[in-house]
């Protein structure tokens, strides 16, 4: 079996060779006409079980929660009697800092991103260096934010100040993001881990299709 990483593009691909196609049609006997099958069957299988690893072993590593993991994983290019490769296609956009471990106490937002780091303090590292708050939009949809040095709200300055007060900071404010899904994965920490468990996963799977087979 052969694993191909692109990490720029998030796949991975899982094909087997032809020394496995050889191996599943003697042990098929008669029935090796069906060895393909039986092989796209097993490497379909395994593709599904290394999409579900990929996400846990993201969250082994990451503090990430788990819902966007999954929509970012959710893609498999399924193997054909034709072509014998299965591909996981891993997307997804920079992830919000509020994705991952986050506290926002009136002292200043911590996050980590790392499940080996600890709660850190988020300050800019220029300007006023402004403590990061949890803030809600209009949309109903909450994010960490940091206000930006130096850039305010011009067209709507005036709505703002009806609606707030005219005291209010018109200092611009910018949702704080991380680091994305095909990142994670791409990264030795996780495919590293990976890699070895799918080979393993892809025998099992070959057996347990063979047996099948056999049976009727």
């Amino acid at each position: 079996m052969r694993q191909k990483i692109d990490t720029d593009r998030g796949l991975l691909v899982i094909e087997y060779d032809g020394a496995l196609v050889d191996a599943v049609g003697a042990a098929l006997g008669d029935l090796k006409s069906q060895r393909f099958k039986v092989l796209k069957n097993a490497v379909n299988a395994t593709a599904k079980q290394a999409q579900a690893a990929l996400v846990d072993k993201a969250q082994a590593e990451y503090s990430a929660k788990k819902g966007p993991l999954k929509k970012a994983a959710s893609e498999i290019k399924k193997a054909t009697d034709s072509k014998p490769e299965a591909t996981i296609g891993v997307k997804g956009t920079t992830l919000e800092l509020r994705e991952f471990k986050t506290s926002a106490p009136k002292s200043g937002a911590k996050a980590k991103i790392l499940n080996s780091s600890t709660l850190k303090l988020i300050q800019s590292q220029k300007g006023s260096k402004a403590k990061a708050f949890l803030a809600t939009f209009e949309s109903g949809h909450s994010a960490i934010v940091q206000r930006q040095d130096g850039e305010t709200y011009r067209r709507d300055g005036a709505k703002r100040q009806a609606k707030y007060g005219r005291h209010i900071d018109m200092t611009r404010i910018k949702k704080l993001l991380s680091i994305s899904f095909p990142k994670m994965v791409g990264g030795s920490a996780v495919l590293g881990e990976l890699a070895p468990d799918i080979y393993d996963t892809l025998l099992e799977n070959v057996n347990k299709e063979i047996r099948r087979v056999m049976r009727t």
